[in-house]
């Protein structure tokens, strides 16, 4: 087969009138474990003390959650140490240290903290006392101070804030942070937190967000299962007044700094469009209604006075809103007239999505919907996938009434359920060839599916195409592959004849071809998921002539032959992408696909 040369037409016909959308690239941020807390540059873990109940989920489960608890310091054998269930400030309960004798000190620490040398680290925690207790705080490490200790004030018998700045004069991988306090007299300490000054918005990681706006996404989409016992309202406002709570179905605990309002702002900032799924189950029409209000209301409605009182006066005006998330059936179906209107009265120009549809969904919903939402966990299957976009595509011509209604693919992958060592592939070459054969087939159907929420993000047991760790990150093979694809924004899927009689899921490789809109740039991709070489002769003479351009090839630098090749944190780069001039010129020429690659042709015509 790898001798062989296929015979490979490109025509001008265009597969669909529709153009291939930016938000065919969109990217998911949920509730889940370590994933909004992984970034963010609030280093501090277990900021409440509270509880945690163990994570269900796992991929290497010994490593999956860094061990990082507080421990005593100081005088601790003259030192009482508890958690206190009575009045605490945030959450379920607060630290409690008694020290009875003077001149003496005791407190708590906490390690992994990754201090960047010349940063500013905004110390904010909450405290009380009996005794009248001057307390201090210090970032310090590997034999050394790493920043001048510093002065939180006297804590006084009711709880209060303190806030300090603490100045690193030198880099640490692995800094502890001290807080303590001079007896004789009993400490209590609540919501313990830390932010570089440099982080994005008050709270982001620089760095992930650079990896995010790089990947200029069109849409973010915020759901997940834990949207389904969300309280959307108790993650609004002060940081130190959210308790943190439990991420169920998942385990775990979200200490509470990343709402849908932070969600909202972090899209805005990388030029995307927030897409807010809302809770369905236990909610009604008006709940819902509410939470549209406080996002896109006046600032003289309820909700917007909130959100403006919360230090946003203009309304955010979020268009994309989803009822449910992974929520079907017919009470489902039957609720979405309710829901709909309730949700435009306040707001007549949002665009509804679907959860998951039935048969009955735009039958019912018709009128009001514009879009039906599948996710798609077995992009590996072609087949399957281009059989529910078939399906969707007929209800929409029998139900659609005139409305255009499109399809949203809300989240998709290789695999969902997978977990434990096995969860490794989504970090592979060979999962980006999967998911890029699945853009390919997107590309097929531009005319029909507008929105493509890929699962997920960052970390998240292995499928985030975003691994930040501390103080480091690193970009999956399939962040690659999807950076590529985004190129292919706003040209049009073209017509492709190959004298490969293989059904298109089949054929080796996998090809799609799209013009931009002014008919200047051609794109050719093509996934080669085998361990031969491909060799093709591509024939453009029915649109145009080549006069310049260049290649990427997404492949492995070390030339393995092995689809399981991936990048780690002592490898960052070893599955990346590498440009080349095109020699290509004319209406024909041959070229060959390496094994394992993706590789996209960017052409100029005459």
């Amino acid at each position: 087969m790898s001798d062989a040369v296929e015979d490979v037409h490109i025509l001008s016909k265009r597969i669909s009138e529709g153009a291939i959308d930016l938000k065919q690239g969109g990217q998911f941020i949920e509730p889940l474990c370590r994933l909004t807390s992984s970034m963010i540059a609030q280093q501090v873990d277990a900021t409440s003390f509270e509880e945690e109940p163990p994570w269900k989920p796992s991929y290497k489960r010994e490593i999956d959650k860094p061990y990082r608890p507080w421990y005593p310091e100081g005088a601790v054998h003259l030192a009482n140490y508890s958690l206190d269930t009575e009045n605490a400030f945030n959450g379920k309960r607060s630290q409690k240290i008694e020290l009875p004798v003077a001149h003496s000190r005791a407190g708590i620490s906490q390690d992994g903290f990754y201090i960047d040398a010349g940063h500013e680290y905004r110390l904010q925690l909450h405290m009380r006392s009996e005794g009248n207790v001057k307390v201090r705080a210090s970032l310090h490490g590997e034999g050394r101070a790493i920043a001048v200790p510093v002065d939180l004030g006297t804590a006084s018998h009711d709880w209060q804030g303190a806030s300090a700045v603490l100045r690193a004069t030198t880099a640490a991988q692995n800094a502890t942070l001290t807080i303590e306090f001079e007896g004789p007299g009993t400490l209590w300490l609540d919501r313990v937190y830390m932010i570089d000054a440099d982080a994005v918005l008050g709270l982001w990681r620089p760095d992930v967000v650079n990896a995010l706006k790089t990947l200029n996404p069109g849409v973010i989409r915020f759901g997940g299962s834990t949207l389904e016992v969300f309280e959307w309202d108790k993650c609004l406002g002060n940081w130190d007044l959210r308790a943190p709570y439990v991420t169920e179905p998942w385990g775990g605990l979200d200490p509470n700094f990343v709402g849908v309002e932070e969600f909202v702002q972090l899209t805005r900032h990388v030029n995307a469009e927030p897409l807010i799924c809302v809770r369905w189950t236990g909610k009604t029409p008006g709940d819902a209604a509410s939470e549209v209000e406080y996002f896109n209301g006046a600032a003289d409605t309820h909700w917007g006075r909130v959100r403006a009182q919360n230090g946003h006066i203009e309304p955010y005006r979020v268009k994309y809103w989803q009822i449910g998330n992974e929520i079907g059936g017919e009470k489902y179906d039957e609720s979405v007239k309710a829901f709909t209107e309730a949700m435009q009265r306040v707001d007549p120009n949002i665009k509804i999505l679907s959860s998951f549809p039935s048969a009955e969904t735009l039958k019912l919903g018709g009128g009001y919907l514009d879009y039906l939402c599948p996710h798609h966990y077995e992009v590996g299957d072609l087949q399957t996938e281009e059989e529910s976009f078939q399906v969707l595509q007929d209800q929409i011509a029998r139900y659609a009434n005139g409305r255009d209604v499109r399809v949203a693919v809300t989240e998709w992958n290789t695999t969902a359920g997978w977990m434990g060592l096995t969860r490794g592939i989504l970090l592979t070459l060979g999962n980006a060839l999967s998911c890029s054969r699945y853009q390919n087939l997107m590309h097929r159907y531009s005319g029909l599916v507008e929105i493509a929420i890929r699962s997920n993000l960052s970390d998240s047991f292995g499928s985030g195409i975003i691994q930040p760790g501390a103080g480091w990150l690193y970009r999956s093979p399939t962040y690659h592959s999807q950076a590529l694809y985004q190129r292919a924004a706003g040209s049009f899927a073209l017509t492709i004849e190959r004298s490969n009689t293989l059904a298109p899921r089949l054929r080796e490789p996998d090809l799609s071809a799209t013009l931009s809109a002014d008919g200047k740039v051609l794109r050719i991709y093509a996934v080669n998921s085998t361990s031969g070489t491909r060799r093709t002769k591509i024939n453009l003479s029915s649109i145009g002539e080549v006069t310049d351009g260049q290649v990427f090839v997404l492949g492995d630098r070390e030339r393995s032959g092995d689809s399981e090749a991936m990048n780690s944190h002592d490898d960052p780069d070893r599955v990346a992408v590498s440009i080349r001039k095109a020699n290509v010129r004319g209406k024909e020429f041959e070229c060959s696909f390496e094994p394992f690659t993706v590789t996209l042709f960017e052409l100029k015509l005459k």
